[in-house]
């Protein structure tokens, strides 16, 4: 598992969309591949914290990513650059401890406060081309415990310049696009060389998705002694592509397919599920079970704005069966 840090939310965002990382805690989002930690500014709250993850779970890698002020006027606003060394400044003054993320890069120095005048970016403009506010403490507390660290800036401005934070806001989401971007094809070039990179025109894969996607075509290529290229020409990717859903929505029923490839059982509990639900739904009753369908829970939601649409929702609700969902939980797949 790698533990992604980030200062703030915002630039955050689209990694989590495109990451799908569920909410732990406010600063603490994960997937099962990735913990995402939103650490806060200042060094020493960003070791704190990402110390008490590395203390809790295996990390194999530490990644800060973020937006940084420029201290070097010849880098282009926009731009993602590989940190080389980070520095520490305190008052202004540096820190004598150092740390390395890649061999090569540019050299950024965090700072303990805001660089919000011009003369303070001038005075940290001849140790480092970028200055950012966790990178250092994120860096220490890797390094403490014995974790491989890597740090990424995207540049949102010019450290002094006044009007900085109202571009950082208008480019908010576009600048957390990019740090997305930038992660998923820094984990792509780890993927393992047996998995099959994804290049399917009008599917949009996240990064759980390719990797589900990948893990069932490895499994059934497996099973069945076929080249993965062959399993994904048996797939009815032309009759998807035709259907009005996003990109998105096609990948998942691309590997709904898979699934029901591997497991021809779960499509009949599928197909069962969808005859004993669709009369309800048609009526405007949500019916929710469980994915894994280990639990016999049925969650029921509707919208209503009258007394006489409460009166009908319980009317409806009233023909609703749930002895014929625990027959298709317990094998049986004559719905009615």
């Amino acid at each position: 598992m790698h533990l992604i840090t980030m200062a703030h939310l915002g630039e955050a965002q689209a990694l989590i969309d495109e990451f799908e990382l569920k909410r732990i805690s406010p600063h603490h989002f994960e997937n099962g591949q990735l913990i995402l930690l939103i650490t806060g500014e200042g060094p020493f709250e960003a070791a704190s914290l990402t110390s008490h993850i590395l203390g809790q779970k295996e990390i194999k890698k530490v990644i800060n990513l973020g937006i940084a002020g420029s201290l070097n006027k010849e880098l282009a606003i926009g731009e993602i650059y590989p940190i080389r060394s980070i520095y520490l400044a305190i008052d202004g003054k540096p820190q004598f401890k150092t740390f390395k993320s890649f061999e090569k890069g540019l050299d950024t120095i965090t700072s303990f406060e805001r660089i919000l005048r011009s003369e303070k970016a001038h005075a940290l403009s001849g140790l480092a081309d970028i200055v950012d506010r966790e990178a250092w403490g994120v860096a220490f507390s890797a390094k403490n415990f014995s974790v491989p660290f890597e740090c990424a800036k995207l540049i949102s401005d010019q450290a002094g310049e006044l009007g900085a934070c109202e571009l950082i806001r208008e480019e908010a989401y576009s600048f957390s696009q990019k740090l997305s971007h930038y992660l998923k094809n820094q984990l792509n070039e780890t993927t393992p060389a047996h998995q099959t990179k994804i290049d399917l025109p009008g599917f949009h894969f996240t990064f759980s998705m390719a990797h589900q996607f990948e893990d069932l075509l490895q499994k059934i290529s497996l099973r069945e002694n076929l080249r993965q290229e062959d399993i994904l020409k048996s797939l009815p990717l032309e009759e998807l592509r035709s259907l009005k859903l996003r990109p998105k929505e096609r990948a998942g029923k691309l590997i709904e397919c898979l699934e029901f490839k591997l497991d021809p059982l779960k499509e009949k509990l599928q197909a069962g599920l969808h005859k004993w639900k669709s009369p309800f739904e048609k009526q405007g009753l949500h019916l929710q079970t469980d994915p894994t369908w280990e639990s016999p829970a049925v969650k029921i939601s509707f919208e209503v704005q009258s007394n006489a649409e409460i009166k009908e929702k319980i009317d409806q609700l009233s023909q609703l069966d749930l002895w014929a969902f625990q027959q298709l939980r317990n094998g049986s797949f004559h719905v009615e």
